[in-house]
């Protein structure tokens, strides 16, 4: 199997499919990754690949996001993502229901 460095948008978004949650400044676990490249393997070679595979990928994959600062420590085998673009839309406000009532009664 290739590597994924370099193609962390490839893995993140196959994760978010998969309903891992990957945001921005969320927590990024080495086992949810090694889950993802196993499932990839599955899904685009039809291969089960070994777990020394995995880790070795998920390694390489970890070093070099560490690297490039798109992910920072934070506990064992846990990282915080730091990536834009996976930011979470912001949520609009809905009216209240007192701000509803109150326009109905002045219109």
């Amino acid at each position: 199997m290739t590597s994924f460095v370099g193609r962390e948008k490839e893995l993140f978004d196959h994760m978010r499919e998969k309903g891992i949650p990957v945001y921005h400044l969320s927590n990024l676990f080495v086992r949810d990754i090694q889950a993802a490249i196993r499932d990839i393997a599955r899904q685009k070679e039809n291969t089960d690949i070994g777990t020394r595979e995995i880790d070795r990928l998920a390694a390489e994959f970890v070093a070099d996001l560490e690297k490039r600062g798109v992910i920072v420590p934070f506990r064992n085998n846990t990282y915080v993502l730091h990536m834009e673009e996976y930011r979470l839309k912001p949520v609009e406000k809905e009216a209240s229901a007192e701000e509803t009532d109150a326009e109905a009664v002045t219109a």
